[in-house]
């Protein structure tokens, strides 16, 4: 099922947005998505490509009816259909486990860097 990245902006709100991206995840789940929050995405798994358009109409129409006068929004749409595709919780479960083990690995001075 494909992984849906929205990167929502409301515009002309001020800096301080997070009512508003508290407002997207809670109309995500009320239509049966569990929203991953990041520092500047939301992540949704789809069961089809079709809904994306729907999702986005529905979260500017929602933002526009807070008053918001202009909404940006970025999709990235990571669509695997070779293997079943894990949850976004077991695709980041599975690369934390990675990163502890390639702690073992990584020296600490790098080209001067660290």
């Amino acid at each position: 099922m494909p992984i849906v990245s929205l990167k929502v902006m409301p515009m002309g709100v001020g800096t301080s947005v997070s009512r508003y991206i508290a407002r997207v995840v809670a109309l995500l789940e009320a239509h049966g998505y569990k929203p991953e929050v990041t520092p500047d995405t939301t992540v949704i798994q789809v069961s089809d490509l079709s809904e994306v358009g729907a999702i986005v109409r529905m979260v500017h129409d929602e933002l526009y009816s807070m008053g918001v006068p202009r909404v940006v929004t970025i999709v990235m749409i990571d669509d695997r259909r070779d293997v079943e595709e894990a949850s976004p919780e077991e695709m980041v479960q599975k690369v934390l486990r990675k990163v502890e083990e390639e702690r073992k690995n990584v020296k600490g001075d790098v080209h001067g860097v660290m």
